[in-house]
């Protein structure tokens, strides 16, 4: 009689293997830029954590899209990848009319504010962005990611001397302690992070933003057809109300943020 089981055995791990197969039958390659950008995303042996990951993590854990993470050195190398469909997905992204050509835009899913921080010697100015630029103050900034209009006649000319482009916030913020910028320009959250973290007495945030947008996830008309936007904006929709609260508590799973 035990012989018998085997053939229904055999056939509840077919179905199991092909329930397990319909809920993941498309793989997402996740770009992520490999420097770190606590709270929103760190690594630690190899593994992506924060809220950006948690955020992906509560969208497609019962989707039919499985997800890989791409880490590269930089945003303007992922965006290039992008482009040609090396990678699928960019997260935190802001809608221009150049990248509206090569990529989709999903519904936003969260509010982003690029705020400037200073030094806390130097007086606050106060004001619009545009005058702090045509005062001749200096910026500390990453050269990828979008500050608004008043920042892009500037980040056109790469090396224009006002702008100081680093990848990496930490230095960033480096160089602002050590008053070698005037500003530095970076996502609140992810700059009130970084003063606390570091315990940073001397920089403060100046009470001027650079730019306040809502952020969507990117895709690769190279790789991802509108079904797939569609179904990705499905998703931010079941799931708002969680992503709000995510992002709202700044809650992070791992301890080391």
């Amino acid at each position: 009689m035990k012989y018998a089981r085997l053939p229904l055995l055999g056939i509840l791990i077919a179905l199991l293997a092909l329930e397990a197969s319909a809920k993941c039958n498309k793989t997402l390659r996740i770009g992520i830029n490999e420097t770190l950008w606590p709270p929103y995303i760190s690594r630690k042996e190899g593994k992506a954590f924060g809220l950006e990951i948690n955020a992906l993590n509560i969208l497609f854990i019962d989707s039919i899209y499985c997800l890989e993470y791409v880490f590269y050195p930089t945003s303007t190398r992922m965006l290039a990848e992008l482009k040609v469909g090396n990678v699928d997905v960019l997260i935190a992204a802001t809608k221009t009319t150049t990248r509206d050509k090569f990529a989709y835009f999903t519904t936003p899913y969260r509010q982003e504010v690029m705020a400037l921080f200073q030094h806390k010697e130097k007086p606050k100015i106060g004001g619009e962005v545009e005058s702090l630029i045509l005062a001749g103050n200096t910026f500390a900034l990453n050269a990828g990611s979008y500050y608004g209009m008043a920042f892009e006649k500037l980040i056109q000319d790469f090396y224009n001397d006002q702008l100081v482009h680093l990848p990496n916030a930490t230095r960033r913020f480096k160089m602002l302690s050590k008053q070698r910028v005037d500003y530095v320009v970076e996502d609140k959250l992810a700059g009130d992070h970084i003063i606390k973290i570091k315990e940073y007495t001397d920089i403060i945030y100046s009470g001027t933003d650079a730019n306040k947008t809502p952020v969507s996830y990117m895709l690769s008309k190279a790789s991802l057809t509108t079904v797939d936007l569609e179904n990705i904006n499905q998703l931010i929709k079941v799931h708002q109300n969680e992503l709000s609260n995510l992002f709202s508590f700044h809650q992070v799973s791992d301890p080391h943020l």
